[in-house]
């Protein structure tokens, strides 16, 4: 799928799923909040160190850690299947490991929303969009020294997650591109593949039998 149907899909998700929040908040399901912890892989190579040690520490587009807090709102319900919708905002966190001449740390502010099909065993079906706020990588020390921004671009998000009252599993994907903002000119890959944990905060919605 070429970059150009990502970010179309991508945005097209996002605002059907701020406007079914939108139109349905007075009139559909409790709004909960949810806090997820997660870590992430892929992507391209953007940085490679070789320490004394022999040790090659790689810096990839699409790893590190996140977190993130935001809501999810019942938006339709009929028995025990429903739909939710969810925005998310969080950090996500990226270094090297600790060298006495060099530091590297990528940091971005992931912005989420996600459209949930919600099932009668506990199995939460998700699509929606994600674009990286503040997308900037610092590298200080002997070997490099260089600050990249990458401008922000949506990219499409897919996530299954298995709830157990107020705790959910989860496996996602990340399909996106990075576009160089400055430091440097064209794309980097930075698709990732990542797990984590959600608690969510509040009662969920009474079921209909």
């Amino acid at each position: 799928m070429s970059i150009s149907r990502i970010r179309l899909l991508a945005v097209a998700v996002v605002t059907v799923a701020l406007s079914l929040v939108s139109s349905s908040a007075g009139a559909q399901g409790r709004l909960r909040g949810a806090i997820r912890f997660g870590g992430e892989y892929g992507g391209d190579k953007v940085l490679h160190f070789t320490y004394e040690d022999g040790s090659t520490p790689d810096v990839i587009a699409g790893g590190g850690l996140l977190l993130t807090a935001g809501g999810t709102l019942g938006v339709f319900a009929r028995g025990a299947h429903s739909v939710d919708a969810q925005l998310n905002l969080g950090v996500k966190y990226r270094t090297i490991p600790p060298a006495s001449n060099q530091e590297v740390t990528w940091l971005r502010f992931p912005l989420e929303g996600l459209l949930y099909y919600r099932t009668p065993v506990g199995i939460r079906l998700g699509a929606g969009a994600t674009v990286h706020l503040r997308n900037v990588m610092e590298a200080s020390g002997a070997v490099l020294n260089e600050r990249v921004e990458f401008e922000n671009k949506p990219g499409l998000l897919v996530q299954a997650e298995y709830v157990r009252k107020n705790v959910a599993f989860d496996l996602r994907y990340t399909a996106m591109k990075y576009e160089l903002a400055s430091g440097g000119s064209g794309t980097v890959d930075a698709s990732s593949i990542g797990v984590g944990m959600t608690f969510f905060i509040g009662r969920s919605e009474p079921r209909t039998p």
